[in-house]
């Protein structure tokens, strides 16, 4: 016997040739050594293929008789029969959120009266807006009546405004939104855009009308020049453009779960 490290590397398997099992029902042929009398069925399963599906195509592009067709239908219809149906259980109950019922807060058209009165017998209210838009009233402050240009700080003439809307709101149950809004103008100040500006100039009216007595929650949003385009277009470029530099105060219909 030759030793371990002078034996010959042993031939590779040679591969297995005729009818083989593949993949467990898989029948491949594998041809039969150097015998080519079998080759033929290769070119023949191939010729086979091709013709199945030229018959296929046809078929897919013919019209199918609905005589034809029917008599298929009522041949399998017997068999058809004895499937099970299939019942689908439905849910019994709504699943539905239920409605959320709103405790009504102050009077709207109570609210326009006194603020109509307030604003008659105040010089600083007399440029303030209030208009009652379904069931929310809408109380438009001038930006300039309120702020210096580009600036949160309140004046002199914008704390009183805030003031003495405050005495009126503080006794309210109402739910309370302040809104800020801004003309489309390039903002001038230290805040990147006219959003961040009029989301300022809301928060600090927001913290006045607390700190005159309001004890609800306050929404605080703002919209930048976004409702431009709502501001009446009858105006003058400038009126519009002042108009659109405001603090809206709305006052919903429901009351506050914070009182």
């Amino acid at each position: 016997m030759a030793p371990d490290g002078n034996r010959s590397p042993s031939p590779a398997a040679a591969p297995a040739v005729g009818w083989q099992m593949l993949s467990g029902s898989l029948l491949v042929y594998r041809g039969n050594g150097k015998d080519k009398s079998q080759d033929w069925l290769l070119t023949f399963t191939d010729l086979s293929a091709l013709m199945l599906t030229f018959f296929v195509l046809l078929f897919s592009m013919s019209t199918i008789e609905t005589s034809q067709w029917q008599n298929l239908i009522d041949s399998l219809r017997p068999n058809m029969q004895s499937v099970q149906q299939v019942t689908v259980a439905l849910p019994q109950t709504e699943k539905s959120a239920e409605a959320v019922d709103r405790v009504p807060g102050t009077d709207l058209d109570y609210l326009v009266a006194v603020l109509k009165e307030q604003m008659e017998g105040s010089a600083v209210l007399s440029q303030v807006g209030v208009v009652k838009d379904g069931d929310r009233l809408v109380i438009s402050v001038p930006g300039d009546l309120l702020f210096a240009p580009g600036s949160i700080d309140l004046g002199e003439g914008g704390g009183k405004v805030a003031f003495t809307l405050g005495g009126v709101l503080r006794s309210l149950r109402n739910v309370i939104e302040v809104a800020g809004h801004a003309d489309p103008a390039p903002v001038g100040s230290a805040y990147p855009s006219n959003w961040e500006l009029s989301l300022a100039r809301a928060a600090v009216l927001s913290g006045m009308l607390s700190k005159a007595g309001y004890r609800g929650d306050i929404l605080v949003r703002g919209y930048g020049d976004g409702r431009y385009e709502e501001v009446d277009p009858a105006l003058t470029p400038e009126e519009r453009m002042a108009r659109a530099r405001r603090v809206d105060i709305i006052v919903h219909a429901f009351a506050s779960e914070a009182r």
